[in-house]
C-alpha cells in the first residue's frame, strides 16, 4: 500500500501531513518545517490502515508543531567587537635588474688594475631518466565455480477432504471476502448452493455496478471469479466449486449453452459426423459435458490447448 503523500499546513510553525505510515509522515513534517525532532511536538491524528488486499487503505495523518522558543529575560548589550586590523599589504618584490654604473673621470694617478670579473656559470640541465614503463598483463579472471544442479523434490499433493463440508462457515467466509473485495462498488451479494457433480457455491452480485463486473465477453467476470475462488479456497479448504455470477449473466449463459449443446448433438446424430464446437473456457465446457452426459446418442471429448481448447461431439453409432 503506497498512498500519495500529501502535506498541508496553516503556517510555517504547524503542518498536517498524510503519508503511507506515521514515521514517513513525521519525516515529511520535519522536512517542511526545516526542524529537528527535538524542536517540534507531534500529534498522531490517524494511524492509517492497510485495508484488506489493498482495498479500503487509509493514509496515516500527523500534526507537527514547532515549539515556541523562550524569550531572553533581559536584553544584554553586546560587547563591542574589537576591530580586526586590516592586513598590511604585502610588498611586491619585483625582479631586480643590474644597474649600469655611470663612467667616472679617470684620476690623475694610474688607475688600479681592474678586478677580475666573476663569471657565473649557468646551471647545467640535469637529465632525468625515466624508466620505460612496461605494459602490465591483465589479471586472469578467477574461474567460475561450476554449479551442480539440485533436483527439486515435488511435494505430494494433499487430497481435498472428503468429509462433511461446513456450508454455513463457507457461506460466511464468502460474504466476508465479497464485502472486502467489492467495498468500492454499489453491489449486493447473496450465496446459494447447487448440487452438480460436486457442491457448487454460487455468489450472485446484484446492484447498480453489477453489470460492470461482467465486461466484454465476460473476461472481467472470469478474472474476478478466479481471484475470488483462490481467496476462498485459501481460507476455507474443501471439495467444492465456486461460481461468481453478476447481474444473472451466468444463469442466462448456462441456459444458452444447454440449448446449444442439444442443437449440436442433434446435428451430429443427423449427419453421422463429429461436430467440433467453438473454443470455450473450462466452466462452460463443463456445462456442455454435463448436459450431454445423459444423451446416449453422443459422447463428448475436449481437445486443444489453452484458449483453443474446444469440445467435439461424437455420434455413438451403436445407438443409432
Amino acid at each position: 500500500m503506497s498512498p500519495e503523500e500529501s502535506v498541508s499546513g496553516k503556517s510555517t510553525t504547524e503542518v498536517v501531513v498524510a503519508a503511507s505510515s506515521v514515521d514517513e509522515a513525521i519525516i515529511l513534517g520535519l522536512t517542511r518545517l526545516v526542524a529537528t525532532r527535538d524542536e517540534v511536538d507531534v500529534e498522531i491524528l490517524d494511524e492509517g490502515s492497510r485495508g484488506f488486499l489493498g482495498i479500503g487503505a487509509r493514509a496515516a495523518r500527523v500534526r507537527v508543531t514547532r515549539r515556541a522558543q523562550a524569550a531572553p529575560s533581559a536584553v544584554a548589550h553586546p560587547e563591542p567587537t574589537p576591530a580586526i586590523p586590516e592586513p598590511k599589504p604585502v610588498p611586491v618584490i619585483s625582479e631586480l635588474r643590474p644597474v649600469t654604473p655611470k663612467p667616472t673621470p679617470a684620476p690623475v694617478s694610474p688607475a688600479p688594475e681592474p678586478e677580475p670579473e666573476t663569471v657565473v656559470q649557468a646551471a647545467q640541465p640535469v637529465e632525468v631518466s625515466v624508466a620505460e614503463s612496461k605494459p602490465v598483463a591483465p589479471a586472469k579472471p578467477a574461474p567460475t565455480p561450476k554449479l551442480t544442479p539440485v533436483e527439486l523434490q515435488e511435494k505430494p499433493r494433499t487430497e481435498r477432504p472428503s468429509g462433511a463440508l461446513d456450508r454455513a462457515l463457507v457461506e460466511r467466509t464468502a460474504l466476508e471476502v465479497a464485502e472486502n473485495l467489492f467495498a468500492g462498488f454499489s453491489i449486493q451479494c447473496s450465496v446459494s448452493w447447487e448440487q452438480e457433480d460436486r457442491p457448487a457455491l454460487w455468489i450472485s452480485l446484484r446492484g447498480k455496478d453489477a453489470d460492470v463486473m461482467v465486461g466484454p465477453h465476460a473476461q472481467t467476470l472470469d478474472s474476478v471469479q478466479y481471484l475470488f475462488r483462490t481467496l476462498l479456497h485459501r481460507m476455507m479448504e474443501g471439495d467444492y466449486n465456486v461460481v461468481l455470477d453478476a447481474d444473472g449473466y451466468r444463469k442466462r449463459r448456462q441456459r444458452s449453452l444447454e440449448s446449444l449443446a442439444r442443437k449440436m448433438a442433434d446435428q451430429a446424430v443427423k449427419s453421422g459426423r463429429n461436430v467440433r464446437m467453438k473454443p470455450m473456457p473450462a466452466h462452460e465446457r463443463r456445462v456442455i459435458h454435463m448436459i450431454l452426459r445423459k444423451d446416449k446418442r453422443v459422447k463428448t471429448e475436449s481437445s486443444g490447448k489453452g484458449h483453443e481448447r474446444a469440445i467435439t461431439i461424437i455420434p455413438n453409432k451403436k445407438e443409432l
